[in-house]
């Protein structure tokens, strides 16, 4: 009996490191840059008559903040196109390089997060700013991607580490003194990952020749996700349409 639960522990234990081994996989970019990769682009809009923007009660700081103001949670352009849509293939084990900024920087600027989506990856160092006249209380909320819960006062600023934040995932942003603050960081899995611009447009660029999975998210309409071709040197036109 116990040689039997000897050997069950082994396997137990082979099992988990080869688990934690495959979950350790990170992308690697192909030196020299990618060859004859294509492209995919497209535009994201929403179906049917977009609903109003909720207004928000300011009722906290509001000579620093200013009044109540509309939501900008789902933004939709006049045209219909859908702005902060963030568009990812994760598959990809290796690709072009990151082309990511050396540090990223996030604002809390007359009461708001600046930007509302901000696309990051990991091991990547930057600072959180309070560029208001009152201090915040920035707290974010993840699944073990970047936890912290920290007063920033006026005019300063949080830092964050390169080794903070080692993995790929969505974190919550918010503030516990003004209720209406909220916004989000999206720690990219492979530099092929996007966020539609205020018309809704997108390109995943340099991608290497091969079927995906498109993955679609956004924090009012959710998720989806799409099959794409990508063949050397062409554009795959790939339009998106979301609704409630």
């Amino acid at each position: 009996m116990k040689t039997l639960q000897w050997v069950t522990l082994v396997l137990g234990s082979l099992f988990v490191f080869a688990a934690g081994s495959a979950s350790a996989a990170e992308y690697a970019v192909v030196s020299g840059g990618v060859k004859d990769g294509g492209t995919v682009s497209g535009r994201v809009t929403f179906s049917g008559t977009a609903p109003a923007p909720v207004m928000q009660k300011v009722d906290e700081d509001v000579q620093a903040c200013g009044g109540d103001r509309p939501s900008d949670e789902l933004l939709v352009g006049g045209s219909g196109g859908i702005q902060n849509v963030v568009l990812s293939i994760e598959t990809i084990a290796s690709g072009k390089d990151w082309n990511f900024p050396e540090e990223f920087t996030y604002d809390q600027k007359k009461c708001a997060f600046v930007p509302r989506i901000m696309l990051i990856k990991p091991n990547m160092a930057g600072a959180v700013l309070n560029s208001d006249s009152i201090g915040h209380n920035f707290h974010t909320i993840s699944t073990g991607v970047f936890n912290v819960n920290k007063k920033i006062q006026p005019s300063a600023k949080l830092v964050v580490t390169k080794d903070q934040i080692r993995r790929s995932g969505k974190v919550r942003a918010k503030c516990d003194i003004h209720s209406w603050m909220g916004g989000w960081w999206i720690v990219a899995e492979t530099p092929y990952t996007v966020v539609s611009d205020k018309d809704g447009n997108f390109s995943l660029t340099n991608v290497p020749a091969g079927s995906y999975t498109l993955k679609i998210w956004h924090e009012k309409l959710g998720e989806s996700q799409q099959k794409i071709v990508v063949k050397k040197g062409e554009t795959a036109k790939t339009d998106v349409s979301l609704k409630l």
